[in-house]
């Protein structure tokens, strides 16, 4: 499994491995959206993928809506495919995020690829990419739900400390969740 930039050749693979992970799930908010952006805009799409400040306006899991941080993302890609998907979100020359953002690094193994360690290999990589490419970070924090074993063992295996239990925000759905921090 490699961290993989998808480019504009890539859109229709893209488009059919989110179909699919959306197929016959009830409310995924944030992964219909990448799916819809996706399907209209493309470039725009992808040129947010490498840490372009592109001025998109993300609707939260409550319906209010923000500008969306800038990110790296990279797909987990397996034999021309993608597998699955890592985040890292940041907030320009500073470690803080805001409030309606609970983690930097974000990602979502699809269904039909988990138990492989393909999120843990994700992880890894995405570290280094931190570490390389935003040098003002010295930790990243990462949540999970609460119930989320699998990510929290992809996060321990990391390095992940854990630093609390809370309750998530109704911007991104509620619920208990688990913070880690992993030092950069």
């Amino acid at each position: 499994m490699k961290l993989y930039l998808p480019t504009i050749a890539d859109v229709p693979t893209l488009i059919e491995a989110w179909r699919r992970r959306l197929d016959g799930t009830t409310h995924q908010h944030f992964q219909e959206q990448i799916l819809a952006q996706l399907e209209s805009d493309p470039k725009t799409y992808l040129a947010q993928l490498d840490g372009a400040v592109i001025q998109v306006e993300l609707e939260l899991e409550d319906g209010s809506k923000v500008s969306r941080l800038p990110s790296i993302s990279r797909y987990m890609w397996v034999d021309n495919a993608p597998v699955g998907r890592i985040s890292l979100r940041y907030q320009p020359g500073q470690v803080e995020l805001p409030p309606h953002v609970l983690g930097h690094i974000g990602y979502e193994t699809f269904p039909w690829a988990q138990r492989q360690g393909y999120g843990t290999s994700a992880l890894g990589q995405m570290l280094d990419i931190a570490r390389e490419r935003c040098s003002f970070l010295s930790y990243v924090e990462l949540t999970t739900n609460a119930d989320n074993l699998p990510s929290q063992k992809i996060i321990t295996a990391n390095g992940g400390i854990f630093i609390e239990e809370f309750e998530k925000p109704a911007t991104s759905g509620g619920g208990l969740g688990r913070r880690y921090r992993i030092t950069l």
